[in-house]
């Protein structure tokens, strides 16, 4: 039998590594969306989407794109920053060395290593997509190592579930970056993002050309939403990552007698649930509520997750 606290390293080395990946294209779309516009306020979403505001403030550094790129990039004191995450899934992996492929903890370490040397480089904005795109497919590496390499327990099966939990958390905040600020009875006359925008989410979460063949003619912003949030054929919506995670579930049950009980049980029922459940006006403050909602549901789950399997009383 696995002990909890291995399970729980397995669970956050998924979680990190798919935090790095789900940052880099945050960056990747505000940077792109961020183009053509002449303030640096353009960046200031990304604050509001992880709640950073005070946070940024308390490093003294004026609000510019340069500066909020380096804060989620390169600061590893900030807890929501691609170096910090990349620290700590070393860290995880670091105490599972025993249980995680030779393989595989060989590709953290470089991985690692690569984003050191990303910090002790000068950083220009003008890299910035370069080096997201470089950082994505170190993860993408890395998620290969992992499928080709480990053996399948119960560390591969916490490992898969926390990626998975945090793929469906990430993925709101990648839509939510432009809604976030729908949350007063009067904001749904603010214009909302154009069609260049939504194209570029698309791509961001590799679900463009998917998209176009499910949708040929007049796609609209509601469409784009529902796809990315609730397709089950994506590997990056919402929906797929959920029923990812029920699956790891299952099976940790079922191979290992990892019974998940009932309070798990009910916070995976409750996220499907909403899923199932999405409004009919998928835009503007609706879309901005239910992906608060979705949020909700996986702060549940992540704790009912933490309260059986890791932190159990008695």
């Amino acid at each position: 039998m696995l002990l909890a606290r291995f399970a729980e390293n397995a669970f956050w080395l998924g979680r990190y590594m798919e935090r790095v990946e789900s940052l880099s294209r945050l960056l990747w779309v505000t940077e792109a969306f961020a183009a053509d516009q002449e303030s640096d306020e353009a960046w200031a979403p990304i604050l509001s989407v992880f709640a950073d505001h005070e946070s940024f403030s308390d490093r003294g550094k004026s609000m510019t794109a340069l500066n909020v790129a380096r804060f989620y990039l390169t600061d590893k004191a900030n807890p929501n920053s691609a170096a910090f995450a990349a620290f700590m899934a070393k860290e995880n992996a670091r105490i599972l060395r025993h249980l995680i492929s030779t393989e595989a903890w060989r590709e953290i370490s470089v991985f690692n290593d690569d984003l050191i040397t990303l910090q002790k480089r000068r950083f220009a904005l003008s890299k910035l997509s370069d080096i997201c795109l470089q950082l994505r497919d170190g993860c993408y590496r890395h998620r290969g190592v992992m499928e080709s390499t480990c053996f399948r327990d119960e560390v591969w099966r916490f490992n898969q579930l926390g990626a998975a939990l945090e793929r469906a958390d990430q993925t709101t905040r990648l839509i939510d970056i432009k809604y976030f600020r729908f949350d007063r009875d009067d904001d749904d006359a603010a214009a909302p993002p154009d069609v260049a925008w939504w194209n570029t989410l698309l791509r961001s979460a590799a679900g463009y050309h998917a998209f176009q063949r499910r949708h040929s003619f007049n796609a609209d912003a509601a469409d784009a939403a529902r796809f990315i949030l609730g397709d089950p054929h994506l590997p990056l919506s919402v929906a797929n990552a959920a029923s990812t995670a029920v699956y790891q579930l299952e099976r940790l049950e079922r191979d290992f007698d990892a019974k998940p009980g009932p309070g798990v049980n009910a916070a995976a029922q409750a996220l499907k649930a909403r899923l199932e459940s999405p409004p009919k006006r998928l835009a503007g403050r609706t879309l901005h509520r239910y992906i608060d909602a979705i949020q909700q549901e996986i702060i549940g789950l992540a704790n009912a997750l933490n309260e059986r399997y890791f932190a159990p009383v008695g």
